[in-house]
């Protein structure tokens, strides 16, 4: 009678160094994409605050704007302290009124992506004069003209923003 012999098959165990790398490479690609994830998302995050921020302004330009029935040129005449610096300055820099746009200066406590750049909102006048804001690069609706427009007075001029479009709020887009 035959005995089977034993064929010893010694496979090592563990990884090779290929499989190694290609696990550390993958991991590292993901660790990439989720931190490039994270950041646009705390930039925006400080965006929708400084928009919060303003929001404030928006309603003393509106409110000017009826007792006037021009924009406001600036804080003052939107019934505003003058200075429009924030204490401590920590994202926002400053918040102005020009001509009835009211524009978002970040200051150096914001990431560096927004850091020194600016936001403006823009007001329109629908033809009933209600009052809608654009934000950042937003092109304005059919039938809105910039406020100021129905009157013939000087009127806010839309400033596009100079802060990537992978941060700005989809209603800033």
């Amino acid at each position: 009678m035959l005995t089977p012999t034993l064929i010893s098959s010694h496979r090592p165990r563990g990884f090779t160094l290929v499989e190694l790398l290609l696990v550390l490479g993958a991991t590292l690609l993901v660790v990439a994409m989720g931190m490039s994830a994270y950041r646009t998302y705390t930039v925006r995050a400080e965006i929708a605050a400084s928009l919060a921020s303003a929001a404030g302004v928006q309603g003393s330009v509106a409110a000017a704007f009826r007792r006037a029935g021009v924009p406001p040129a600036d804080r003052q005449s939107a019934g505003l302290s003058a200075d429009g610096r924030i204490e401590p300055a920590t994202v926002i820099d400053s918040i102005e009124v020009a001509n009835g746009r009211i524009e978002i200066h970040f200051g150096p406590g914001a990431d560096s992506a927004i850091a020194g750049r600016t936001l403006s909102l823009t007001p329109f006048e629908t033809a009933d004069q209600q009052i809608v804001w654009i934000c950042g690069n937003k092109i304005p609706s059919v039938g809105l003209n910039p406020l100021g427009f129905a009157g013939g007075a000087r009127q806010a001029v839309q400033v596009l923003t100079t802060i990537e479009g992978r941060y700005l709020p989809s209603t800033c887009r």
